[in-house]
């Protein structure tokens, strides 16, 4: 059948297309300070979310809490300067991220920074969104020296 052969080369050509750019992926920010967070929150809905710092688990795996539980754990953090969310793919909304803005910035957090991602690595991670206005580099390549 010749229609497999063309479905393969215009699947390849289709998915090559979405890719960005080595130049391209130099300047997407990556995030940094997962040391400063107080909380990181990887959300999947409203009823499956995994905390990652403070690591939240269940004998060897991650426990798995709903929103409400996981707003519960932000409150008894004792600092609030830096709460990351970790979006995967499908729930990148804005009215995703302003929820949780509203959220954790009523509990007194200063800042809440969205990340692209899956895995327990955060660091190196795109950002979504990040209101604190983080460029990605270190504090002293933000401010040089005069």
């Amino acid at each position: 059948m010749i229609r497999s052969p063309l479905l393969l080369v215009a699947g390849g050509l289709f998915l090559t297309s979405c890719a960005l750019e080595p130049s391209e992926q130099a300047n997407v920010p990556r995030f940094t300070e997962e040391a400063k967070a107080n909380i990181v929150i990887r959300y999947y809905s409203d009823s499956v979310n995994r905390v990652l710092k403070p690591l939240q688990t269940e004998g060897r795996f991650l426990s798995t809490i709903d929103k409400e539980a996981a707003v519960e754990l932000a409150r008894q953090q004792p600092g609030r300067e830096l709460a990351v969310v970790v979006l995967i793919r499908y729930n990148w909304q804005d009215s995703v991220k302003q929820q949780w803005t509203e959220r954790l910035q009523s509990l007194g957090y200063q800042r809440v920074v969205f990340l692209q991602g899956e895995g327990m690595k955060i660091n190196g991670l795109r950002i979504l969104d990040n209101p604190g206005h983080y460029s990605g580099q270190p504090e002293s390549a933000q401010h040089p020296a005069s």
